[in-house]
């Protein structure tokens, strides 16, 4: 079974996607900000993260980067949406 880092802030989308993906027979961890993202990355290994920008405290994009620093072959999917 494939897994899947969500990291996003938002506990609603966080749900949704939680809900679509394990209907779709994946496994998921969710990360609200940064840090626990970064945190779940070092502990486990996923074949896909889900990954918004705008997220409290360090950005995605810095994130990303840091994702990258540790690890090139995982796919990142950058779901965001930003107001303006």
């Amino acid at each position: 079974m494939k897994n899947i880092l969500i990291v996003e802030d938002e506990p609603d989308i966080q749900e949704l996607l939680r809900a679509y993906l394990r209907d779709a027979g994946y496994r998921t961890a969710v990360a609200g900000d940064g840090v626990e993202a970064l945190s779940l990355f070092a502990q486990q290994t996923f074949d896909l993260i889900l990954l918004d920008l705008n997220l409290p405290g360090t950005d995605g994009l810095e994130i990303l980067r840091q994702f990258r620093e540790h690890n090139t072959n995982t796919p990142v999917l950058i779901l965001s949406a930003r107001d303006q």
